[in-house]
C-alpha cells in the first residue's frame, strides 16, 4: 500500500517536470514555487489572462491535469519592462548628476 502511494507522488512529480519543461519550451518564464507547482510569470499584470490561455493551451496539448499557476511580477523579479528601464535611466541620471 505505501509502494502505491509513492508511486503516485513519483508519477505526480514527472507529470509536472514534464510541464515545466514544455512551458519553458513554448518561451514562457517559469519557476516552482514552494508546493512544485510550475508558475509562469508575466511581464506585465495586465497580459494573465492572455497568458492564461496559452498556457492552458500548451498544457491541454500535453495532457496535463495537474496544478498550475500564473502571476504577475513581483518587485524582486529581475524581468524589465520600459517603465522600470525608464525609472532605471532617470535615477542613473540623478545619481551622475550629484
Amino acid at each position: 500500500m505505501g509502494k502505491n502511494d509513492k508511486e503516485l507522488e513519483q508519477i505526480s512529480t514527472t507529470d509536472k517536470l514534464k510541464a515545466f519543461k514544455t512551458l519553458k519550451d513554448a518561451g514562457f518564464r517559469v519557476e516552482f514555487n514552494g508546493s512544485g507547482v510550475p508558475t509562469v510569470i508575466c511581464q506585465k499584470s495586465e497580459d494573465i489572462d492572455k497568458v492564461l490561455k496559452d498556457v492552458r493551451k500548451a498544457l491541454k496539448e500535453l495532457r496535463y491535469s495537474g496544478s498550475f499557476g500564473v502571476r504577475g511580477p513581483r518587485k524582486t523579479d529581475m524581468i524589465t519592462t520600459e517603465e522600470s528601464e525608464s525609472m532605471e535611466q532617470a535615477n542613473d541620471a540623478c545619481a551622475i548628476s550629484a
